[in-house]
């Protein structure tokens, strides 16, 4: 079988590898990595690259690929992790990752709070906008100082503040609706851990590998993980969860509900914080979460007797399965 693979990086847009405003985007590096990892499955690989590289080969007819491995995040539309898996849709080309329906409600973070707050998994209170109009800057207070404020379409952390006071806020707002041109959501700020969970499968066979607590240096909680944060190598990412196993399953069922509510496929993270009580609140979903080394799905899969390369593997049989390839 020969799989495309199919990616972005930042210089597909024009940004240097140091930029700091979009960094949802794959580095060289794990892109090799997981090029390994399929060929060390058995599968013949072709580099193919984003989504205007895959849309010449089908409008070309060069395109001679079974299946495609899905990592590309698509740039400058409130849907553009949806683009690509779009044109596989409809081209009927078999892929890994979730459909455009998953990829494109699930980038919006507000949206998908709703719906998971609608099957009683807790969420912290948000407010969602695009202009700072003065009905936004009254609802603002009810959130409390700190609270977090972030751009609500957008990964990688990109445009993550915690907000101190009112003047940072509009300041930090009118910034950040400037640099993205998508809407903002203000959220409640959990003072707590912050973790994440990977999952693999779909379905009745979607599996939650384990949880990672994200720590600072000195093992002490981190106050934000902003992109700034994840450039150093100063945090460290742990298997160890100090909350007991009873927390620890309930997050993990928490977080295949979300998967299997979504309908998502083959793989995806789920990001909670848990409050200095005990609880935990789900933040986002992301439905093309990071493969790089050492990433969550990595360290879980260690605990669980997979290699990189197994790990990759499986997501690779979960979207076999799906489309019976």
């Amino acid at each position: 079988m020969k799989i495309g693979f199919c990616y972005d990086t930042k210089g597909d847009y024009g940004y240097a590898e140091d930029n700091l405003e979009y960094t949802d985007f794959v580095s060289l590096h794990t892109i090799s990595e997981i090029g390994k990892a399929i060929e060390q499955n058995g599968y013949e690989l072709e580099y193919i690259g984003n989504v205007y590289k895959l849309r010449d080969q089908l409008i070309h007819n060069t395109f001679n690929c079974d299946m495609i491995f899905n990592i590309a995040e698509g740039f400058g539309s409130r849907n553009r992790e949806a683009i690509l898996p779009s044109l596989l849709e409809l081209y009927q080309i078999p892929h890994t990752a979730s459909d455009t329906y998953g990829m494109s409600i699930n980038l919006n973070k507000h949206h998908t709070k709703i719906l998971v707050n609608s099957i009683d998994i807790p969420t912290p209170k948000g407010v969602c906008f695009n202009t700072l109009t003065e009905e936004i800057i009254n609802k603002i207070p009810d959130l409390g100082f700190p609270f977090i404020l972030k751009p609500n379409t957008e990964g990688g952390s990109m445009g993550l503040h915690l907000i101190g006071s009112m003047e940072e806020f509009i300041r930090q707002s009118n910034y950040l609706i400037k640099t993205y041109s998508f809407e903002l959501l203000a959220e409640e700020y959990i003072k707590g851990s912050e973790i994440t969970v990977p999952i693999i499968g779909s379905g009745e066979k979607a599996e939650a590998l384990g949880v990672v607590t994200i720590l600072n240096e000195d093992g002490t909680d981190i106050n934000l993980y902003n992109n700034s944060l994840k450039q150093i190598d100063n945090v460290i990412n742990t298997t160890t969860f100090k909350y007991g196993d009873e927390l620890k399953k309930k997050i993990m069922d928490y977080s295949v509900r979300i998967h299997n509510f979504f309908g998502l496929y083959d793989y995806s993270r789920m990001d909670f914080r848990i409050s200095q009580d005990g609880q935990p609140y789900f933040l986002e979903i992301n439905a093309m979460p990071s493969l790089c080394r050492d990433c969550s799905f990595e360290q879980c899969g260690k605990l669980a007797g997979m290699t990189y390369y197994q790990t990759i593997g499986r997501i690779i049989e979960s979207a076999r399965m799906r489309y019976g390839i």
